[in-house]
């Protein structure tokens, strides 16, 4: 989802203590997170209220799309605790303390089932999730054409490992919520040249149960 500046909030940054010129002058890589529908880094703001005393928080900022097409500011502050708000199982909890994804059905809005994928920042205690039907992936990933079930593979929380066409890297990627650009792609050197191939990992597709 991609928003465009002149639609940005600008009333309710004032509340963090920051005019539209600071919005603007907001390191690049932030304002091009809060564009594309993703949470900035970790900064400091003071939230200012006319019925409070001023509040410092650490807090990562993301923006929400609302019925009427308008954007809202949301604050995400460092939790001290995880809240488990999608009724995950103790081995569910494990999996993402351990910085893996998690996939499976959750209520969406509308109150039908939808699958989803969970990842935890660890930054903010936060759980973050996308719907499964939201992820758009790329075509290719460096210089490999991804077939139709290369792609669904890995907007379903897969790994894929491939050769490039060059044969000289192994490219891992998958989805990591936490990042910029929402996937994390490692490159590697090989010594064996082998055809470049799709590798899945013990990351099943699932369905969701109707």
């Amino acid at each position: 989802m991609n928003f465009d500046i002149k639609d940005l909030p600008y009333g309710q940054f004032e509340r963090l203590g920051m005019n539209k010129k600071d919005v603007l002058s907001m390191k690049s890589d932030d304002l091009v997170s809060l564009l594309t529908g993703r949470r900035t880094s970790l900064n400091t703001f003071t939230i200012k209220d006319a019925s409070l005393e001023p509040l410092t928080v650490d807090a990562k900022l993301s923006l929400k799309m609302n019925p009427d097409n308008t954007l809202s500011l949301m604050i995400h502050p460092i939790r001290r605790e995880i809240q488990n708000e999608i009724g995950a199982s103790k081995q569910e909890l494990e999996k993402l303390l351990n910085g893996e994804l998690l996939v499976k059905p959750f209520k969406s809005l509308n109150g039908e089932k939808e699958l989803y994928v969970f990842q935890l920042d660890k930054e903010t205690n936060e759980i973050l999730r996308v719907r499964v039907r939201d992820i758009q992936v790329p075509s290719a990933i460096r210089d490999i054409v991804l077939s139709t079930d290369q792609k669904e593979h890995l907007r379903q929380g897969g790994t894929l490992e491939l050769y490039s066409k060059a044969k000289d890297q192994l490219i891992s990627a998958r989805l990591d919520l936490n990042d910029p650009k929402g996937m994390k792609i490692v490159e590697g050197q090989v010594s064996v040249k082998e055809s470049h191939t799709l590798a899945v990992k013990e990351t099943p597709v699932v369905s969701i149960k109707r």
